[in-house]
């Protein structure tokens, strides 16, 4: 029986291989098929190791067998071997889809950076900001100056957001009393902020 040397092998395999992709690029589609079975699982994982996206390896193996199918006439077997030209075609594939990937995400950062500009736009600016901290300070200081129980029930209802009967059920007072107490207080209030609003 006649030994087959391991070269041999490799010169018949490749032999093959260049006569498959001939045969492809005159649209014969059992060679397509051929070569597809020999080397799906290969060219597969040299797009996973780049992906690592099961559906996105899964739409670029697609995408090489399409271009197998459609570029196999310029295969040139003195530029290198089949399985060379099919794991650069599907590497170089895996690659143009996460720089896609990448263009669509900046695009979208650069979506995102845009809209905040503008919403920025319509937020208070550092001179508003300031200015209405200075009129809740000047606020704070004139309630301040108010009677203990008129600032207890103006704190409850205007800052606390209770209505006048909950102040009076927390306060146990009669509501009448709650409703004076505030009127009172928003009057007091009124004559010690006119001279900080004119």
């Amino acid at each position: 029986m006649k030994t087959i040397e391991p070269s041999a092998e490799v010169d018949a395999n490749l032999a093959e291989d260049i006569r498959l992709l001939k045969r492809i690029a005159e649209r014969d589609a059992a060679s397509f098929q051929a070569l597809y079975k020999k080397y799906k699982g290969l060219v597969y994982a040299t797009i996973s190791n780049v992906l690592n996206d099961h559906h996105d390896t899964e739409d670029v193996l697609q995408e090489v067998l399409v271009q197998v199918w459609n570029k196999a006439h310029l295969y040139e077997s003195r530029k290198g071997k089949p399985l060379t030209w099919l794991t650069t075609m599907a590497r170089n594939r895996a690659i143009d889809r996460i720089r896609s990937k990448q263009r669509r995400s900046k695009l979208n950062d650069d979506f995102e950076t845009e809209n905040k500009k503008d919403q920025f736009e319509f937020e208070p600016s550092g001179h508003e900001n300031l200015e209405d901290k200075e009129r809740v300070g000047i606020l704070h200081s004139a309630v301040s100056r108010l009677t203990d129980d008129q600032r207890e029930a103006i704190e409850l209802t205007y800052f606390s957001g209770l209505t006048q009967a909950e102040v009076a059920g927390k306060l146990h007072e009669p509501l009448g009393t709650i409703k004076a107490r505030i009127r009172r207080g928003v009057n007091r209030l009124e004559t010690l902020l006119k001279p900080s609003l004119d």
